[in-house]
């Protein structure tokens, strides 16, 4: 009895110290909390957000991070992807006396996977947080059409760290490139013609970093409501085949100039009609505010060397053509767009034995074209095929061109050591009748640095170097068009 006595003391003193350790009581609400209803869903969809535990009559608004996404390009070098933070406010509303909260919006057209989202009252700190996620998914429009019809694919959801831009689209299992969406901000829109016999034809979409990945539940990058496949179907019926209009109609559409030159009594100023164009067109330049009845040298920039030597690049000036002053030191002459690489060069216009002050330059741009497919008509099983390309550039993105046959990759080629003139020679297909051919821009080469990889980068090689890049708004650096061809085989 001694001993239980000692024992019920000592545990009456230590019940009487419980206070100094600040237990969580009642009086403390424990911390916010978020939910959502669905917890992942495609664009579009509505969605309900509870927040419980919230400080009472208060006002919050759910904030949405994502990433100011773009690519990561400079110098003529690619490195991969940068993702800075961005927040925006899809709701906003006031907790009632207990502290609830429900709040409606629809999934913003974003990024794919997951997105931190926050409950914020005004001028103070996070209340309540949760990882909402977008779901890829993918459409086809039309349904059906004859052989040839475009095929508008639309990838909603596309992400944009390393692990999660990779989807690869897949036309009746050969692979025909794949949908980035950096610049497009997660939506992926892309058209193909459709190809193959009458009847139904599948199209899907695999994520996979180099290749496409099928057991993606096996996968370091696995998240649960993320498909492995996405997917839909196109029916080819009877009817006269949709083929491509003139190559000549597809190239980029010519950028205006400003302006022309201007007098300027302080400095000579040179203008053009044109900022950019095909080889071969027509460029009009003029000068004013150069000495009077003086001979103008006019120069053209360009690029030489190649990343194989080790040597590198280096700028050259070649002559393009002359002009002569007038009395009110204006001159004007037409050009025709050099045989030379794609992408910026300058043309330099100067007094001939003057110094620089007497300098004057404009940036101007060559963009792609494609000859016609030769030869001409219908061709036999096997046949050769010449394929010709001006305006390849220098750089890591404008280098290379890839060629897709009846929806399924076939190569590429690129113009380091042609400065921009490419010839590629393939054989016609076996099968009688109507064949499509595509080009699509792509990246030859670089570094794999970005969110969701270590600062020095990935070790996977190829991971979207040399594929088509199917949405051609979406190419780095350069905007360089697709070329779609048809052919007959009898």
């Amino acid at each position: 009895m001694k001993h239980r006595g000692v024992l019920l003391a000592a545990l009456a003193a230590a019940f009487l110290l419980l206070p100094a350790l600040r237990l969580p009581s009642a009086a403390q609400p424990a911390p916010g909390r978020l939910i959502f209803a669905p917890i992942g869903a495609m664009v579009g969809i509505a969605v309900t957000a509870r927040g419980t535990n919230l400080a009472p009559a208060t006002r919050f608004a759910l904030v949405w991070h994502s990433a100011r996404a773009h690519w990561n390009v400079g110098d003529g070098k690619f490195n991969g992807i940068l993702g800075p933070d961005a927040t925006r406010t899809l709701a906003s509303g006031t907790s009632d006396a207990q502290g609830t909260l429900a709040l409606h919006f629809s999934v913003p057209e974003d990024f794919g996977y997951i997105h931190d989202v926050e409950l914020q009252p005004d001028g103070g700190t996070v209340a309540a947080h949760q990882g909402f996620t977008i779901i890829p998914h993918l459409t086809v429009a039309p349904a059906s059409g004859p052989l040839g019809t475009p095929i508008t694919i639309t990838m909603t959801g596309d992400g944009y760290r390393f692990y999660q831009l990779n989807w690869h689209l897949m036309y009746d299992g050969a692979q025909t490139g794949w949908l980035s969406a950096i610049t497009t901000h997660g939506t992926a829109r892309v058209t193909i013609p459709a190809t193959g016999a009458i009847g139904m034809h599948t199209l899907q979409a695999l994520e996979g970093p180099t290749a496409p990945y099928l057991n993606e539940q096996q996968s370091p990058n696995y998240q649960p409501l993320i498909p492995t496949v996405i997917a839909g179907s196109f029916k080819i019926v009877p009817g006269t085949p949709h083929l491509p209009g003139s190559v000549k109609l597809q190239t980029l559409p010519r950028v205006h100039s400003p302006g022309a030159a201007t007098a300027n009594t302080a400095m000579p100023s040179f203008g053009a009609d044109f900022r950019s164009g095909v080889v071969g067109s027509t460029i009009a330049l003029s000068g004013h505010g150069f000495t009077p009845h003086t001979a103008i040298a006019i120069a053209w920039e360009t690029v030489v060397g190649d990343d194989i030597s080790g040597n590198g690049f280096a700028l050259q000036q070649r002559p393009l053509t002359s002009a002569t002053s007038d009395g009110a030191g204006a001159f004007s002459v037409r050009v025709r767009t050099p045989d030379d690489l794609g992408g910026d060069h300058r043309i330099i216009a100067q007094e001939r034995g003057q110094p620089a002050t007497t300098t004057a330059a404009i940036t101007y741009t060559i963009t792609p074209s494609v000859g016609a497919i030769a030869p001409a008509g219908v061709l036999r099983p096997g046949e050769e095929i010449t394929i010709h390309v001006k305006g390849a550039s220098w750089t890591e993105t404008g280098n290379i061109y890839t060629v897709d046959v009846d929806d399924a990759y076939f190569g590429y080629a690129c113009g380091f050591f042609s400065q921009g003139d490419v010839t590629m020679r393939i054989r016609a297909p076996g099968g009688s009748g109507w064949h499509f051919i595509d080009l699509y821009p792509a990246i030859y080469n670089g570094k794999i640095l970005g969110p969701g990889l270590p600062p020095q980068g990935s070790d996977v090689n190829g991971s979207y170097f040399l594929l088509p890049m199917l949405n051609v708004i979406d190419h780095p650096a350069e905007r360089m068009p697709a070329f779609h061809f048809a052919i007959r085989v009898r």
